[in-house]
């Protein structure tokens, strides 16, 4: 039985920064080709406690989330026409809303999109529960919400009914670690280190495994993470607190460096110590968000020039939902094992304090709106 439209939602707010509400906004139906969407699953993300913190801008009053998936609640007439979508399906919607008019839109790196005029009567801002304001009708731009809007140029993909709704909720960090392998252009055959062993860390491995890569190394601090990695793909782990990092990645793939290093970490530190780890001529992909102001020095000539390496930021999740959305329908590796906590959405301040303190072997905590 279909279920009827609510008029109204529940919202987790940032009104302010450093401060979270849990408030309530009036629900209409959509009209022309924008849907609703019902969030089953929204995960959080250390963006999110950053945006909480003040330090990715002034989008306040915020409602975050972007790592959401759920059902269609409910569609104007064109949507339904076009998207050849129902209520009740189940989807993932990219967290990029592009214009699909500016040449980088054009180009397909629409995580790049130059829009920004609010004359428009776009959304201001681009990106789901990161720098679009509740102030902006009709309010509904975030993932921790019991509704969410998807208007007319949003990407929308359909789900499988095989992955279950907390694996789901892997969907756009797993694009990200797709585009992340996709930058670094990863071939089969080639050998490949990931630095950080975080969530997304752990996601890269199974990307690049998935692409083909002989051999996957990963680097990091946290044993515990470490020895998970062995789980995504990775075929050895290096700590990079008790043994030097290059000679350890030697040590792993046979006396050489990497054709490719895939930097996670998001700290100055792992950056620099990205270029030391590929091989002359190689790859280094930066998908680590350092923070505003983040400064990072390398040898201009020793470690750059004269060993002609690529260095490759990767930004967001554009052209990663497709091969992320397979990965998780094939199950090749335990997803299912990384969301470890589930929280209501009223308990998410609980839920900070876990992640933040890195509580009870939290992984990945996700939010449940819906159930």
């Amino acid at each position: 039985m279909t279920r009827a439209l609510e008029t109204t939602a529940r919202q987790v707010v940032f009104p302010r920064k450093g401060s979270v509400d849990l408030d309530e906004v009036a629900v209409e139906a959509p009209t022309g080709g924008d849907m609703l969407l019902r969030v089953k699953r929204v995960g959080i993300c250390a963006t999110d406690l950053h945006l909480l913190e003040g330090h990715i801008g002034d989008p306040f009053p915020l409602v975050p989330g972007h790592e959401f998936v759920g059902e269609i609640a409910a569609l104007g007439p064109e949507a339904e026409r076009d998207r050849g979508l129902a209520v009740g399906d189940r989807v993932s919607v990219e967290m990029l809303l592009p214009c699909n008019r500016c040449a980088r839109c054009r180009e397909g790196r629409y995580n790049l999109c130059d829009r920004d005029d609010p004359a428009s009567g776009e959304p201001v801002g681009r990106e789901y529960g990161i720098n679009i304001p509740r102030t902006h009708t009709p309010g509904l731009w975030g993932g921790y919400a019991d509704i969410l809007t998807v208007p007319a140029n949003a990407i929308v993909h359909p789900l499988p009914a095989s992955i279950p709704w907390d694996t789901a909720a892997l969907v756009e960090p797993l694009a990200v670690a797709f585009r992340a392998v996709a930058r670094g252009r990863v071939s089969p055959g080639e050998d490949v280190v990931v630095i950080g062993p975080g969530p997304v860390g752990l996601l890269i491995a199974a990307a690049a495994k998935t692409a083909g890569a002989a051999r996957v190394v990963m680097v990091g601090t946290r044993q515990s993470r470490l020895d998970l990695a062995l789980r995504f793909g990775a075929d050895a782990t290096v700590n990079s607190r008790e043994a030097d990092a290059p000679d350890a990645v030697r040590g792993a793939l046979g006396g050489r460096l990497a054709d490719a290093v895939i930097e996670i970490a998001g700290v100055p530190a792992a950056q620099r110590q990205a270029v030391t780890l590929v091989r002359r001529g190689g790859r280094v992909v930066l998908a680590g968000a350092c923070g505003a102001n983040a400064l990072v020095e390398f040898q201009a000539d020793e470690q750059l020039l004269t060993r002609e390496i690529d260095i490759l930021p990767s930004f967001l999740s554009a052209g990663g939902y497709e091969p992320s959305i397979a990965a998780l329908e094939r199950n090749a590796f335990p997803y299912a094992e990384l969301v470890t906590h589930r929280f209501p959405l009223e308990d998410v301040e609980a839920a900070y304090e876990v992640v933040r303190g890195k509580q009870d072997g939290v992984i990945k905590a996700i939010l449940v709106p819906n159930d």
